[in-house]
């Protein structure tokens, strides 16, 4: 059984939702993505299977980061906005330059996630020389844009005003209530704790309630960030939700990955290992190695994260690459190597964001 998650949208995290649809969109250039002679285009075209390594590869580290960040590059020109936003969100990882010419680049971007998670990274990454450009996306079409914006003007020092983004948490939109709660959260202000807590009891007309469910976990990650540390039970008690509801249980690995929560350490363990009793969705079992890896780099399991590097699903190919550089170790960078040159593009990014994030001037890595 497939599990198609839609997990809102955090920074530093695969986008594959939020505001990335079915915008209209128009690119200056009518070349498909990823044709330029520096792009590492996949062997597999010819619809052969994923490559699996083999024996022992020498990768140097220089060449490596280079061809990643000329993906990178060069996924800013693509007509698909989800390419386009997690090119800039994995630019994160990249010198302080290349970063800077990407948010420039996704700020004027006619899709509305494109702009947020360009918006996002300027507080995320403190590149406060270009909060001058922040002030005309107080009045963006879009609210959660606003509020990105509000955001990182705020952790660049200026004085904001909370209540437009404590209105939008009381909106009957899910995106934006779950960014409104992820903003505030992140802003770290004990005085939002009520607006928070208060939301949490507001009704939300016509959604689902899996998707009510996903959205009271932002909010208790937003009340933990707040100071409310008590809530860190709400988001631990839903890592064991029922099968039909593996969206809720992968995000809730994700929040306790982000805050670092060592306690539930084992657990992750297990879902992400083959010996748990009830057998998780891949995708969980992924994420919750991924936030192994953000607790404990070196107790994920590496091995079981590697079978998927070469799974006919693109999105877990994607979410292995994620894993290895969430972990940082150099070693990753052989198979991260084939990963950037997958035939998906969102692979490809995935994998230049990992090589990127870890932390390797020149070096030799070996794969298995």
């Amino acid at each position: 059984m497939k599990h198609n998650f839609i997990v809102a949208l955090t920074i530093g995290t695969l986008i594959t939702s939020f505001g990335c649809g079915p915008d209209p969109v128009t690119r200056a250039s009518n070349e498909p993505w990823s044709t330029k002679q520096n792009s590492v285009r996949s062997l597999n075209d010819e619809g052969l299977p994923p490559m699996r390594p083999t024996g022992a590869m020498v990768v140097h580290g220089e060449t490596v980061r280079a061809n990643a960040l000329n993906i990178l590059r060069e996924a800013l020109d693509s007509l698909d906005p989800r390419i386009r936003a997690n090119a800039i969100e994995s630019m994160r990882y990249a010198p302080r330059e290349d970063l800077s010419y990407a948010i420039r680049f996704g700020l004027g971007d006619e899709n509305r996630g494109v702009r947020f998670v360009s918006t996002m990274l300027i507080g995320e990454t403190e590149l406060c020389d270009n909060a001058i450009l922040l002030e005309p996306l107080l009045l963006d079409q879009s609210q959660s844009v606003q509020a990105a914006a509000m955001y990182s003007l705020y952790r660049c020092g200026e004085k904001v005003n909370l209540n437009p983004i404590a209105e939008m948490l009381t909106s009957d939109d899910p995106e934006l209530r779950g960014n409104a709660a992820l903003i505030l959260g992140r802003m770290g202000n004990p005085s939002a704790i009520s607006l928070v807590r208060a939301a949490s009891h507001e009704e939300m007309a016509g959604i689902l309630p899996i998707r009510r469910r996903l959205i009271n976990l932002q909010l208790s990650e937003a009340l933990v960030l707040l100071g409310e540390k008590d809530e860190i039970q709400v988001i631990r008690a839903a890592i064991f939700s029922a099968a039909t509801e593996a969206e809720v249980t992968a995000l809730a690995c994700q929040i306790v990955g982000r805050l670092h929560d060592v306690t539930v350490l084992p657990t992750l363990e297990s879902l992400a290992s083959d010996n748990t009793p009830n057998r998780q969705p891949d995708e969980v079992k992924l994420v919750a190695a991924t936030a192994v890896a953000e607790i404990a780099p070196h107790r994920m399991p590496t091995d079981i994260v590697l079978r998927y590097s070469s799974s006919q699903e693109p999105r877990l190919r994607a979410q292995c690459a994620v894993a290895l550089g969430t972990q940082g170790n150099q070693l990753s960078l052989g198979p991260l190597t084939l990963l950037l040159k997958d035939r998906d593009p969102l692979v490809q990014i995935a994998a230049a964001g990992a090589i990127l994030r870890i932390d390797n001037a020149d070096s030799v890595a070996e794969m298995y």
